[in-house]
């Protein structure tokens, strides 16, 4: 068994270009030699004051490598000397913080949960952007297969949950490989390296014959609607215990309501309960039933708040929207 390696790099007070990191990154994440890069369009520079501190762990999986970095706030920007036919594209996904590459005229921020693919035959530009920020990357060997080159160049620089699909089972198979590095013998790094690199350009592939991404979204609220709907009367009822039995992030949840007349996930289920709970209060067959009954039967634990947002959504509070309704419905039984 090979252990995990770990490479670090400090510096502080630095007015200048760290060589020492790109070289770190190229040897030990992408396996290219630091004089494959132009030096006259390399540049590394701290962003956040003058101080960088750097952490790569890594490990060799068959002729690929699984790493994992941790640094500071940086721009990295990287332009091959001779690209070269046999250039690597890296896997990386995000652990937490955020970064944003930008190659080929196409850019992608990532937050934690998201991930893309670099493609190393062109210059690229990545930041870190927050003050500590963590990479899962996977080197891959350039494809020969004419599809999969497409896939590369259809998909290099475009970022992608994880929420769903192949990119949700690619994301924790990354993860716990990474994890159980120091446990796993030769063979199981060499099937584990297969697995991953179909996974990915699988995951590609998936993505990028995904239905755009205003009908997803539309298709993923309507699954979020459906599912509060049937558990609006549990006073647990959240956007954090929503994503967790969907299977989604909260980002993911908001991010599907982003577009809604709702306004947000929150808006719509308060807006649900209210409704219920004007529809039993205007029944005369719940006319036996208290207001404090009726509001905690619908999710609400305490009747002030209830009140409140109540009457800002219909005018009047609860017990006069009631007497309201009782004559309205006294009226017509008149009439009739």
């Amino acid at each position: 068994m090979q252990p995990i390696s770990v490479v670090t790099v400090e510096q502080h007070d630095c007015q200048r270009s760290l060589p020492e990191w790109v070289d770190a990154l190229s040897i030990h994440v992408a396996r290219i030699s630091p004089s494959d890069w132009d030096t006259q369009l390399t540049r590394f520079v701290p962003t956040y004051g003058r101080n960088f501190s750097g952490r790569i762990e890594f490990a060799v999986l068959d002729d690929a490598v699984l790493s994992k970095t941790g640094l500071t706030p940086n721009l990295l920007s990287l332009s091959p000397r001779t690209p070269s036919p046999k250039a690597p594209a890296v896997l990386v996904a995000q652990v937490s913080g955020s970064s944003r590459l930008d190659q080929q005229g196409r850019s992608c921020t990532l937050s934690p949960g998201d991930w893309c693919v670099l493609d190393t035959f062109h210059p690229f530009e990545l930041r870190a952007l927050q003050q500590r920020n963590e990479h899962l990357n996977l080197m891959l060997e350039r494809p020969c297969d004419p599809e999969r080159l497409a896939l590369l160049e259809q998909g290099a620089a475009r970022g992608w949950g994880s929420n769903t699909g192949l990119s949700r089972i690619l994301q924790a198979t990354l993860t716990e490989t990474f994890n159980q590095m120091n446990r796993l013998g030769a063979s199981s790094r060499k099937s584990l390296q297969r697995a991953l690199t179909e996974m990915t350009w699988g995951a590609i592939r998936e993505q990028i014959e995904a239905p755009p991404p205003g009908v997803h979204r539309d298709v993923t609220c309507a699954r979020i609607k459906t599912y509060i709907e049937r558990h609006l009367a549990d006073p647990n009822l959240a956007v954090e215990s929503i994503a967790q039995t969907c299977g989604m992030s909260v980002r993911s949840i908001h991010r599907a309501f982003e577009s809604d007349p709702a306004g947000s996930v929150s808006n719509y289920l308060w807006m649900r309960r209210l409704s219920h709970c004007a529809a039993a209060l205007r029944d005369p067959a719940q006319a036996h039933r208290s207001i404090t009954d009726i509001c905690f039967s619908w999710g609400f634990n305490s009747t002030s708040h209830f009140s409140r947002v109540f009457k800002e959504r219909f005018g009047v509070p609860p017990r006069e929207y009631r007497t309201v309704s009782e004559s309205a419905s006294l009226n017509r039984t008149l009439v009739a």
